[in-house]
């Protein structure tokens, strides 16, 4: 299964600076003048077993103005890590480009999905941009984690889109260790908790779930963004929810479940979490807990009967976070938030004391959605499938999409640098092809040595690097192609699927049919490796045939009967399929 890893990476201005009004908030940005925890995921890699799969960084900015610097910063970072995978890094400038495109191509509601300002929009671009690559599965890792089990990506992908006990598995959940490797979040039991025992509560779940050994997979009520795995079938129908500030990770299990998705949590499938400190006090946080729960809450409980959907109710994601989207959540708010603005009053934190009796006001008021946030969603998911379906069908938009992703490769201009090179040095070298080569080829073998003589004035030597474009699925250019040295694979692409017709390699032709009628290519050409290709055009190729009607005679009978032996072959290679599929049909009789 094709794989991507994401890792999005989170800056803000510098220190001096600091976080500025209209900036994203995140938990722990890092100032642009420090180093921050990217190198140090990216340097534990290295323990990997299992490298089969692309790794893309998302470099995301607190504000607009910084994002060019950001980006550059993180260039940096990434290059001198070497994470001995194919990396590339998704930043701004390339979000504004696919935006571009899919603008210019009339698909502004489109485009309007896609943004790097938000948790949920964040990981949303996690799930678009390997989607456009053809991934089937996604690994969503955070940039504050540390890889210590080898075989971390095998047990990744051990599960993802098989089935368990009769159920698809959508989703697959991993769970974080702490600094001294136990899977509890590690919090100081304080007096405000007394009725907002959410870490009672989480650690009750993870004992359910994490620390009970079998089965290994159980369904999950909750998830860490920092450690999931998301298969195509889930991702390309089931987005995270922008009006999710934090908690997105959560909310996105609870999205799938009501789409019919299911999402299991492997208890072997763990990474180290090493976060900086949180820098937000307790009633900031908490106030983003309001929010968020009370949304989900919504959510829940605006739910209407939809064809291929299931109701969920807050019971099924018991004991966390099912205990805060019941009824008494306002009364643990209430509670809670009272208790908390006694402690700051004792501690003469007038002003924390006061935002925190805000949080009982806003809980009342802003905070409680006006909106059906069900049906709000509905739209947004219809609007997301719509997106993913144009990707998948409409190949130029894809293609060009795909183009600036290639351009965020970590190595990308060194690459075409060096291919640029090698072209150059090439064509400084490239011999002329001789009577004696042309001899060699089946295609001209009837040819007598003036007539090659003849035919080998008008023959061009093509180079192309590994990976580069011979011709495209479509394209019209009268040519004859004959691989001189080095290979080709002959592809179409199904989608995102690309499938291999044939490889080509030394001595063998393509395109005859193109000297002589303006037929556009059926496949596209593809070199594998450094290749040269001795190339005839049309027109030359008529100019000879003026003078030489021998010439002509003699390629003219060959091309027929080169043609006549791909039809025989394509005839064989359908009616054994059709005996096959005959056959298939009468063993199911």
């Amino acid at each position: 299964m094709k794989t991507v890893m994401t890792i999005p990476t989170y800056w803000g201005r510098e220190s001096k600076v600091g976080w500025q009004e209209g900036d994203a908030v995140y938990d722990h940005a890092t100032p642009l003048d420090t180093e921050g925890t990217l190198a140090r995921v990216l340097k534990s890699m290295e323990i990997l077993k299992d490298r089969d799969f692309q790794l893309i960084v998302l470099a995301c900015a607190t504000a607009e103005d910084i994002a060019a610097e950001v980006e550059a910063k993180v260039r940096s970072i990434v290059s001198q890590a070497h994470p001995g995978v194919e990396t590339f890094l998704f930043a701004h400038s390339h979000l504004r480009a696919i935006q571009e495109v899919l603008e210019k191509a009339g698909q502004k509601e489109f485009a309007a999905l896609l943004s790097l300002q938000g948790y949920s929009n964040i990981r949303n671009v996690c799930l678009f941009v390997p989607l456009v690559m053809g991934a089937e599965v996604v690994v969503f890792i955070d940039d504050d984690e540390v890889f210590e089990d080898p075989d971390f990506m095998r047990k990744a992908r051990e599960f993802i889109g098989g089935r368990f006990l009769g159920t698809t598995i959508d989703g697959v959940a991993g769970y974080y260790l702490n600094e001294d490797g136990d899977y509890y979040d590690k919090v100081r039991k304080e007096p405000w908790m007394t009725y907002w025992d959410r870490f009672g509560s989480k650690a009750e779940a993870f004992d359910e779930i994490i620390g009970v050994e079998k089965p290994r997979l159980k369904r999950t009520p909750f998830a860490f963004g920092g450690c999931m795995v998301i298969h195509r079938n889930l991702f390309r129908v089931v987005p995270f929810d922008p009006r999710i500030t934090r908690g997105e990770d959560t909310d996105y299990v609870i999205n799938a479940r009501m789409f019919g998705f299911n999402f299991f949590l492997d208890n072997q499938l763990a990474i180290k979490h090493l976060p900086p400190p949180k820098t937000h006090p307790v009633w900031k946080r908490f106030r983003e807990d309001i929010y968020r729960l009370l949304y989900d809450r919504s959510k829940i409980t605006s739910q209407e009967k939809r064809p291929n959907m299931v109701l969920v109710e807050p019971e099924d994601f018991d004991p966390y976070p099912g205990a805060f989207l019941k009824d008494d959540l306002e009364d643990k708010i209430l509670k809670t938030n009272l208790i908390l603005a006694l402690d700051y009053l004792t501690n003469n934190d007038v002003e924390a004391c006061r935002e925190t009796l805000q949080n009982i006001w806003l809980a009342r008021t802003d905070a409680v959605p006006q909106d059906n946030t069900f049906l709000n969603y509905l739209a947004l998911q219809e609007r997301w499938r719509d997106l993913c379906h144009y990707v998948e069908e409409d190949d130029e938009t894809r293609s060009r999409i795909l183009d600036f992703i290639r351009r965020g490769g970590i190595y990308y201009e060194e690459e075409q640098r060096q291919k640029a090179r090698l072209k150059e040095l090439y064509a400084r070298e490239l011999a002329s092809v001789t009577p004696d080569e042309l001899a060699q080829l089946e295609f001209f073998s009837d040819l007598t040595k003036e007539e090659l003589e003849i035919l080998s004035r008008i023959c061009e030597v093509r180079f192309y690097t590994e990976d580069e474009i011979v011709f495209e699925e479509g394209e019209v250019d009268n040519t004859l192609y004959i691989v001189r040295s080095g290979s080709v694979r002959v592809i179409r692409r199904d989608h995102l699927e690309e499938i291999v017709l044939a490889e080509l390699s030394k001595g063998q032709h393509l395109g005859e049919l193109s000297l002589i009628a303006d037929t556009a290519h059926t496949a596209t050409v593809i070199a594998n490796e450094p290749t040269q290709i001795i190339v005839i055009r049309k027109e030359a190729f008529f100019e000879v045939l003026d003078v030489n009607a021998q010439i002509a005679k003699k390629l003219l009978l060959k091309l027929a009967k080169t043609l006549g032996e791909r039809l025989r072959e394509t005839n064989e290679r359908y009616l054994s399929l059709k005996e096959r599929a005959e056959m298939d049909v009468y063993m199911l009789l």
